[in-house]
């Protein structure tokens, strides 16, 4: 992330308003949001590195739940709370569920000190994680999940399992039938259906993406003589 971004949420419009201002002078590029789901929302689609929350957004969710909710959208989200009241269970959950930092919210914009300084470790922080994995960044950005794929040896496995079975329905089937067995007949046939239905997904994924990424690799390599 080359320019330093940050989200502001909060139900208070007046606050919201005076922090982006502040923080748009200080060389922020800023973001707001009115409700969880906004927030929720931006910080999935924006992978930010730095959240200022408010410690009210209504009674269909909690403080600690929200929080919880956007880690496991970003885990490397570092969010900073902001509220002026805050009883000692709820500051034992939120920083149960992984804060930053918790700042007391501010009166006017003169008194930014605090929360200045708090965003500003918490860029810091940011930035030398970064510098540590410069990769985490990019499985981050990917979304949970990314990369995983299945392990060479359980696909053979499964591809195997595919042909003996096949192999066997259609070696079976004859004698079965001849023998007017047809329900073993129609096992046999579920059980075939249950095995490609079970690798069908698999290779329709992976298999075109690798043939196109050989043939775009053949086209792009050079000619012999040129």
């Amino acid at each position: 992330m080359g320019e330093r971004e940050i989200i502001i949420a909060d139900t208070d419009a007046k606050f919201r308003r005076r922090m982006a201002d502040f923080f748009k002078e200080e060389g922020f590029k800023v973001g707001t949001a009115a409700s969880a789901d906004e927030v929720l929302a931006r910080v999935m689609e924006n992978r930010v590195a730095v959240l200022l929350l408010g410690s009210n957004f209504g009674d269909r969710i909690s403080t600690s739940e929200l929080i919880h909710l956007l880690k496991k959208c970003n885990r490397h989200l570092h969010i900073i709370m902001v509220s002026e009241e805050l009883s000692l269970s709820q500051a034992r959950q939120v920083r149960q569920e992984g804060i930053f930092y918790h700042a007391l919210k501010p009166s006017s914009s003169a008194d930014t000190g605090e929360l200045w300084q708090a965003v500003a470790c918490a860029f810091e922080k940011h930035r030398v994680s970064v510098l540590a994995d410069p990769h985490s960044s990019q499985r981050n950005q990917a979304g949970p999940g990314a990369g995983r794929s299945l392990p060479v040896k359980l696909m053979s496995c499964l591809l195997l399992a595919t042909l003996m079975g096949a192999s066997y329905y259609f070696l079976a089937a004859p004698s079965v039938a001849s023998s007017g067995n047809w329900t073993t007949l129609l096992f046999l046939g579920f059980c075939a259906l249950i095995i490609v239905g079970q690798l069908l997904p698999i290779f329709r994924i992976k298999l075109p993406a690798r043939l196109f990424a050989g043939r775009k690799a053949s086209q792009s390599s050079p000619r012999g003589g040129k």
